[in-house]
């Protein structure tokens, strides 16, 4: 089974806009080097809402990455920077990344939210917009192989 990880943003102020990308653009070069992490990719969308799926070999191997330094990092800011923020998590036999929709429909169905400072109306209940702009998406590698199983 592969281990399906999704998380959504929403950078609440253009001010926060360098520093997020900054911490990211980390957290990405982590990702990367992260065993077990088979592919992934990241998309903005309107609103400074970002979007990124992962698919892991196990669901240790994300937890490897979450815990990194550079992830940790990002995450202590995250409560600052946005007015939304979410996750979900889920196993599936496929190693294909889900595409955007399937991605909205479990987040709202059974997502989690993250404590953000300043939270917008639609924190609480997820009652976020669907992905509507698909013009900027990034593939994060995949060129590792690990046994699945």
């Amino acid at each position: 089974m592969i281990f399906i990880s999704v998380t959504r943003l929403r950078v609440h102020s253009l001010l926060n806009l360098l520093s997020f990308f900054s911490k990211n653009e980390a957290s990405v070069k982590a990702l990367l080097s992260t065993e077990g992490f088979l592919q992934g990719k990241e998309l903005i969308d309107k609103r400074l809402t970002f979007w990124t799926v992962t698919l892991w070999k196990d669901i240790e191997a994300m937890k490897k990455f979450r815990n990194c330094d550079a992830h940790r990092k990002a995450m202590q800011k995250l409560p600052l920077w946005c007015d939304e923020a979410a996750y979900v998590h889920w196993c599936q036999e496929e190693p294909e990344i889900p595409d955007w929709e399937t991605v909205y429909q479990k987040l709202i169905t059974e997502g989690k939210i993250t404590k953000v400072k300043k939270p917008s109306p639609q924190q609480a209940n997820l009652s976020y917009t669907p992905v509507k702009w698909k013009m900027i998406e990034r593939n994060l590698g995949g060129n590792k192989v690990y046994p699945v199983g």
